[in-house]
């Protein structure tokens, strides 16, 4: 069973039960060391290593089948890697997909929003993304 630390759209109900059939539980957790930004032309954004902090949501005790899903619908743009999160000051490891350093090029140096994403941008994600099948 594996913990999976999530920044953008997986963060969200309507998308994350559109790929996975277990039922996890969740917490907000905190990633240091890495950077999220937009993808650009797009909605969801890509974490890369930086000194930063990235706000998140940690899915506890994914189990295989999900995590050949999740694997899947992240693609080739992405590696999973372990890391330390902390989750109410507590440290606990996990993985995340992190941007390959071969596709940075696609990184918007713009900031992603939670709050515009949750409004604007996930109707076009659930709509136009084809990682779903």
């Amino acid at each position: 069973m594996t913990h999976l630390f999530t920044y953008g759209s997986l963060m969200f109900e309507d998308v994350w039960n559109r790929l996975v059939k277990g039922n996890y539980l969740s917490q907000k957790a905190t990633l240091s060391g890495y950077a999220r930004r937009s993808v650009k032309e797009d909605v969801y954004p890509v974490i890369f290593q930086a000194d930063e902090l990235v706000e998140g949501v940690v899915y506890y005790d994914i189990n295989e089948e999900d995590m050949v899903i999740l694997d899947t619908f992240e693609g080739e743009y992405y590696e999973r890697k372990e890391v330390e999160l902390l989750v109410k000051n507590e440290p606990i490891m996990a993985c995340v997909y992190v941007l390959k350093e071969k596709h940075f090029d696609i990184i918007d140096p713009k900031p992603w929003s939670e709050a515009l994403f949750s409004t604007e941008g996930i109707k076009r994600f659930l709509a136009n993304y084809k990682g779903f099948a």
